[in-house]
């Protein structure tokens, strides 16, 4: 990944976070919390991913390592979503809980 990608990832285009609010807002009530899960999770990956992404740019070890250990982070905080989502969403439950690698 090159520093123009990075740069417009941060800094170019419409934002997505204020995109996602602004779907979140015309969201109904009922549904509205399930979403706010799913946007706060798919939020986390996208940090995990440039925090990734940025470590694997560095030449510089200690830049690196805080990286890595700040995607570890966003990564404990999309198990928090997910655990909530499955709680709160009981098709997601149902299709978590079929979903299985040895059926592939």
């Amino acid at each position: 990944m090159s520093f123009h990608i990075i740069t417009g990832i941060l800094t170019g285009g419409k934002s997505l976070f204020s995109e996602t609010i602004a779907d979140l807002e015309n969201t109904n009530q009922e549904d509205l919390d399930k979403e706010i899960l799913r946007a706060a999770m798919i939020a986390e990956l996208d940090a995990i991913n440039l925090y990734e992404q940025m470590a694997n740019l560095t030449k510089n070890e200690e830049i690196r390592i805080i990286l890595l250990d700040i995607a570890r982070e966003e990564k404990v905080h999309l198990a928090m979503f997910e655990t909530v989502l499955l709680q709160t969403d009981s098709e997601f439950l149902q299709v978590y809980s079929n979903y299985s690698l040895a059926r592939m």
